[in-house]
């Protein structure tokens, strides 16, 4: 009787939890390269994490951009991803990436936002130690 209990009493939480409404997700700042040694560190990692982040295979890659393949539009596991090498002014090199779900229900846009939070952490910490 305890564990028939224990178990309604998970369930209910654990349903509870799952149909609460999603709290924003926190942005995580863009990876930035201070020297040429960091910024081919960080492109290549960029090359690896957004076909990871996404799901999609890398289409193109440039000096200045890399795109994924597009997603199908019935496809809801992948995300299409770009990410673009932008200069600063102090010389420095931002890589701004971008994904997308497809849809504009609320989930998939955090489901965007988590997968650039994640791509900005992995490059960012590629690029560490190689700033030299």
């Amino acid at each position: 009787m305890t564990k028939v209990m224990v178990a309604a009493i998970s369930a209910l939480l654990l349903s509870g939890c799952l149909t609460s409404p999603t709290e924003p997700v926190s942005a995580i700042p863009s990876p930035v390269c201070t020297s040429e040694r960091q910024c081919d560190a960080m492109w290549a990692a960029a090359q690896d994490w957004v076909a990871h982040v996404g799901g999609m295979r890398v289409a193109r890659v440039s000096r200045d951009s890399i795109a994924t393949f597009l997603r199908a539009p019935e496809d809801t596991t992948t995300m299409s991803g770009t990410v673009t090498r932008q200069p600063l002014n102090d010389g420095s090199y931002q890589l701004v990436a971008r994904f997308e779900c497809g849809n504009r229900e609320p989930s998939c846009a955090s489901l965007e936002t988590s997968g650039v939070n994640l791509f900005n952490t992995m490059v960012s910490a590629a690029g560490e130690g190689s700033d030299r």
